[in-house]
C-alpha cells in the first residue's frame, strides 16, 4: 500500500467497481464530436476536464507525460520487472491478459522479501491501470508497455496519470463514435460518474424548490 500511495494510486485504488450503464454509455457516445473533443447536448456543449478527473480520481495531471515503448512481446520487460514471463496462453503481441497478473502476483505475504514485494506492486499497479483508466476493448488485457513506468515508484508518482488518463478517453471516444465501431475503451466509470453527478445535483436542487414552494 505504501509503494501504492507513493506511485501516484492511491485514491484510484479506492474507487469500488460500480456497473456500467451501457445505454448511457452508448447515448454519449452518440453525442460525441472528436473535432471539438465535446459532448453535443441540446442545451449546449460538455466535455470532461482535467479538473474532474484530478477530483474523481485522485490523479496527479500536472508532472512528466506518460510515454513509452512499445513492446512487440511480454516477456523480456516482465522477466525484468515482476520476475516471470507469461506462457503464450495469458499474452499475445505486447499484451498480457489481466487473469495472469491477478492469479500469479495477488499474494504477497508480510514477510516477503522486498524483491517480492516490488514485483507484486508492478504487477498490481499494471492491474489497476489495465482495468481502469487504460482499459482495452477486450476488457481482459493490458499492454506491458506499461510496466517501465513502475520500475521506480518515486519517479511513478511524477507522472502526469490524470492527463493521460483523459487523453486515453478523448481518443477512445473519438474511435467509439465512428459508426463502424461497436466497442470503447478507456476510463468508462469516469465517463459514467462525470454525466451522473450533476444530474444528481439538477434533480436534489430541484428536490429542495419544489420543497420550498410547497412550504
Amino acid at each position: 500500500i505504501e509503494l501504492v500511495e507513493k506511485s501516484g494510486f492511491g485514491f484510484l485504488r479506492k474507487i469500488p467497481a460500480i456497473s456500467l450503464d451501457n445505454p448511457l454509455i452508448s447515448a454519449l457516445v452518440e453525442r460525441w464530436r472528436k473535432e471539438t473533443n465535446t459532448f453535443h447536448f441540446t442545451v449546449g456543449e460538455m466535455t470532461v476536464t482535467l479538473q474532474d478527473v484530478a477530483l474523481l480520481l485522485g490523479l496527479a495531471i500536472d508532472g512528466k507525460p506518460v510515454i513509452g515503448i512499445t513492446h512487440t512481446t511480454c516477456a523480456a520487460v516482465c522477466e525484468k520487472l515482476l520476475g516471470k514471463a507469461p506462457d503464450s496462453n495469458y499474452a499475445s503481441g505486447g499484451m498480457v491478459k489481466l487473469s495472469w497478473l491477478k492469479e500469479y502476483f495477488s499474494h504477497c505475504t508480510k514477510d516477503s522479501p522486498k524483491e517480492e514485494v516490488e514485483q507484486c506492486t508492478r504487477a498490481y499497479l499494471l492491474y489497476l491501470v489495465g482495468s481502469t483508466i487504460f482499459s482495452t476493448t477486450t476488457g481482459n488485457k493490458v499492454p506491458v508497455m506499461y510496466l517501465p513506468l513502475f520500475d521506480n515508484f518515486e519517479e511513478c508518482g511524477t507522472y502526469a496519470w490524470g492527463a493521460a488518463a483523459l487523453a486515453f478517453l478523448y481518443r477512445a471516444l473519438g474511435n467509439a463514435c465512428v459508426k463502424s465501431q461497436s466497442t470503447i475503451c478507456g476510463c468508462l466509470t469516469l465517463l459514467q460518474v462525470y454525466y451522473v453527478l450533476p444530474l444528481l445535483s439538477y434533480l436534489v436542487l430541484q428536490f429542495i424548490m419544489l420543497m420550498g414552494s410547497v412550504s
